[in-house]
């Protein structure tokens, strides 16, 4: 699929509608026609998962958007049909007696009605005209019924953050559609949660509770994923459309503090957020998208616009066979596409027409200027981001703990990210534990394993290694030093006495160099590569042929490929990887990692 590259406004907007289009018509041919089977007929298959996903209804608002789109009405009608048969699949299959929907037909959980009663409030307010009288009451009476369920929705105000501040949002849109003044002032009260879950540095945290807890080096629970698709675009709605200036003001130093995490290729460095489970290298797999947010503020700042291009290329990108791959190796990995990545990010694309965000943007630069060299620390995360040239690292030695085994800790190098030649290497998850199995797809044909870059060893079983240390201490000057032990999920220490390990980090222009010293186990060092990449091993040096450059592994201690040649893979955040096992030796393991112009 080819997508004209976006230098304004009009090549904005023509490029949300070629994406809006292409993953629409993805889910329509998948939309399940079989009216002897009202628990099917109407929903929307998910190939990948062998199921249908609950909120796959919310598909009507992008629908009616493409249907608002056509110009011949049979055109038309095909969209508006199928937004009609999701909402009667969605009305016989997940509506509530309460006004709430379920999540999933076979789960209990009902918060996700923030979510839907946003795009039913969205379906009416911008595509009303398309819809027969009847369709308009029938709909603008669930919508009720929903909004009087958020109303008094108390159990979301103590769930995770991304949850009230969409209920914010929710309310004040039905309150728009409805015409009912008691939800946009409770609407309000959900908004001023926000206030208190905002660092000094302007990071939203509450994914994970209790949401005030402090974890013992004081870090907040915080998911960059969450916090860019699903609770600031939300809030900056919100802000946007209350016309509250100072909530615009919080909204767009929230926005700018998390570009701190946004890579040069649109990606989301999400490699330590507490519910990085979910991540997928665009963002995240069951939230809306960042486009949106961004360009809701993108008139006044450059560097927002710049967010939300980057990020949307890399969505077109990340697309095969008419839906959102989950990552950008998912093809390579031989993965099929789970559709809930396409029907959520789908809503930002229909959102951005609707509000015309695209209009009157004069030309856009996504290369914006950055300091060669920088070095940025985040206390509430414990973890660093250094710059240079065109490097960029991040070590984290974050200790909020949403699940055992979930982010990596123990001062790991989390990521390692080249301008040109993309992310390098990458944690993800430490153990793949599908705690939302709904929400979860599950590898296929495929070796998934951690992707972190650490020392670790096997005994009796158990897995010690350095990305479960909580405690390891991390100094960061002119290079990043961190010293710690071995340990397993439940960050008890690897017996023997043998535990420790030293590891070092020192950025260059165009690459690292790495040092580790231990005497238990091997250091394991996936590097980011997929199949199609040729390689060449000889004594002390591997070589990865890339695009557009080399990518040169030398170290003096014996490198061996433990699979060969064949990648190891991580649904999140959706990479393939070389993995390299090095053995501990008398002499300290020297890495360095060049990249090479072609």
């Amino acid at each position: 699929m080819v997508f004209e590259k976006i230098r304004d406004g009009k090549t904005g907007r023509k490029f949300s509608q070629q994406l809006l289009r292409t993953w629409s018509e993805g889910l329509l041919s998948l939309q399940i026609s079989a009216e002897d089977q009202p628990e099917l007929d109407g929903a929307i298959w998910c190939p990948a998962c062998g199921r249908i996903h609950g909120r796959c209804f919310e598909a009507m608002y992008p629908f009616l958007c493409c249907a608002e789109l056509e110009e011949k009405e049979q055109e038309k009608q095909k969209w508006i049909h199928a937004a009609e048969k999701l909402f009667m699949w969605a009305e016989r299959n997940l509506s509530q007696e309460t006004g709430a929907f379920l999540n999933d037909t076979d789960g209990e959980w009902k918060g996700t009605t923030v979510f839907n009663a946003i795009q039913m409030a969205d379906c009416l307010k911008f595509h009303r005209g398309l819809l027969s009288g009847t369709t308009v009451e029938k709909w603008s009476l669930r919508l009720r019924k929903a909004a009087d369920f958020l109303y008094d929705c108390d159990f979301l105000k103590e769930n995770n953050i991304n949850y009230p501040i969409s209920n914010a949002l929710a309310l004040y849109e039905c309150a728009e559609v409805l015409q009912d003044e008691k939800y946009s002032r409770k609407a309000e009260e959900w908004a001023q949660i926000i206030e208190r879950h905002m660092t000094e540095k302007k990071l939203i945290f509450g994914e994970g509770t209790p949401r005030h807890q402090l974890s013992e080096r004081g870090c907040r629970p915080i998911d960059i994923g969450y916090n860019v698709e699903e609770t600031l675009p939300s809030f900056a709605l919100y802000a946007f459309l209350t016309k509250n200036t100072n909530y615009q003001e919080l909204a767009r130093d929230s926005l700018r503090a998390h570009l701190a995490f946004l890579l040069p290729d649109g990606a989301w460095d999400n490699s330590f957020g507490t519910r990085n489970y979910k991540w997928s290298y665009w963002g995240g797999r069951t939230s809306d998208g960042c486009a949106f947010g961004y360009l809701l503020y993108g008139k006044e700042e450059p560097e927002f616009l710049a967010a939300a291009v980057k990020n949307l290329e890399l969505l077109a990108s990340c697309t095969k066979g008419k839906t959102l791959m989950g990552g950008p190796d998912y093809e390579s990995a031989g993965q099929q596409n789970c559709i809930h990545h396409t029907f959520t990010h789908s809503k930002v694309l229909a959102g951005m027409i609707d509000y015309r965000l695209w209009e009157n943007i004069p030309e856009i630069r996504t290369e914006c200027e950055e300091k060669t060299e920088e070095t940025s620390y985040f206390p509430e995360l414990a973890t660093w981001i250094v710059k240079k040239g065109k490097m960029r690292e991040t070590v984290t030695a974050y200790d909020w703990e949403y699940l055992p085994g979930g982010h990596v800790s123990g001062g790991t190098l989390s990521m390692l990210h080249h301008r040109d030649a993309g992310t390098i290497m990458t944690a993800s998850v430490g153990k793949y534990t599908r705690i939302e199995a709904a929400n979860m797809q599950e590898p296929k044909g495929v070796i998934q394993e951690n992707l972190a870059l650490r020392i670790e060893k096997e005994l009796d079983g158990i897995c010690y290694s350095s990305i479960y240390d909580t405690q390891a201490k991390v100094i960061a000057s002119d290079e990043i030093v961190v010293s710690g032990n071995c340990k397993d999920m439940e960050h008890r220490t690897l017996p023997g006495g043998n535990s420790s390990y030293e590891m070092k980090y020192h950025l260059e222009e165009e690459g690292i160099r790495i040092e580790a010293d231990f005497t238990e186990g091997k250091l394991i060092c996936p590097i980011i590569s997929r199949p199609e990449e040729k390689i060449q091993q000889e004594e002390g040096k591997l070589v990865i042929h890339k695009k557009d450059c080399d990518l040169e592994i030398i170290s003096n201690a014996n490198m061996n490929l433990p699979y060969g040649e064949k990648r190891i893979f991580h649904l999140s955040p959706g990479l393939c990887a070389l993995r390299i096992d090095v053995l501990p030796q008398a002499e300290k393991i020297r890495m360095q990692i060049v990249v090479r112009p072609c």
